[in-house]
């Protein structure tokens, strides 16, 4: 089956659903629990594979992304997933961010955030970072566990840079949401700040402002890179709390 990727109506995106069956694996019942249980959604999923999501993104990017994001309904894993893909997709960060708002609302696993945030290419090389750093740092500080994650690694994966690393680890410290896929950001951004910022992550963990999983868990990935020297690995375990 082709589609246009043209959204003119409700029953064009109906359509769009019948493709993404087209293009899904064949799974058992239990190989597709399994799926779900992996990408920690409750939505059901059409077993379509990362790459071909991606292509498809691309596409309706290329096509007709506003009517894609006008239609798009969030029943699937792979329709709002596909709706963030396009939503990082769009020409302007301004028209970026305002998709974002309603995506974060809807986006409930590590897998429907992670794979937007590691897709953000126009705010990665932008000369405006600056004006969109707030809108991120305050997602931070939600109590929902998705939006904060949102926050986190959109600032790991973009702003690790010398204008922003003070306030991100003053967050790091403020922030002392227990949501499990929060700290586990919160441990992923850390361990990635100690290799481009080692004496200031050296402070950060020596402080013990942390939770004690978030601390933990960024030790234990930190000392898990290759880019880490054995010195600093065994240095490390003098940080840990017990």
């Amino acid at each position: 089956m082709e589609f246009n990727f043209k959204f003119n109506s409700k029953s064009d995106y109906a359509e769009f659903l019948k493709y993404l069956e087209t293009v899904s694996k064949t799974e058992s019942v239990e190989q597709k629990e399994r799926h779900k249980s992996i990408l920690n959604t409750t939505r059901e999923i059409y077993c379509v594979s990362m790459a071909e999501l991606r292509k498809i993104a691309k596409q309706i990017s290329k096509t007709d992304p506003h009517g894609y994001l006008k239609y798009v309904q969030n029943n699937s894993y792979e329709e709002v997933l596909i709706w963030g893909l396009v939503a990082v997709s769009l020409p302007t960060l301004d028209d970026q961010i305002i998709e974002l708002e309603k995506y974060k609302e809807v986006a409930d696993s590590w897998a429907l955030i992670d794979s937007v945030t590691s897709s953000m290419k126009l705010l990665k090389k932008s000369n405006e970072k600056d004006k969109y750093f707030d809108y991120f740092i305050n997602l931070c500080y939600s109590e929902k566990e998705f939006v904060s994650r949102l926050g986190i690694v959109t600032l790991m994966t973009n702003y690790l840079e010398d204008d922003y690393i003070d306030k991100i680890y003053k967050m790091c410290e403020e922030v002392k949401n227990e949501a499990y896929y929060v700290q586990m950001g919160m441990a992923w951004l850390i361990s990635f700040g100690f290799i481009k910022f080692k004496d200031k992550t050296y402070k950060l963990l020596e402080k013990r402002t942390l939770l004690k999983f978030t601390q933990n868990k960024a030790i234990c990935k930190c000392r898990d890179s290759f880019q880490v020297s054995s010195e600093d690995k065994e240095k490390l375990i003098e940080y840990r709390i017990k």
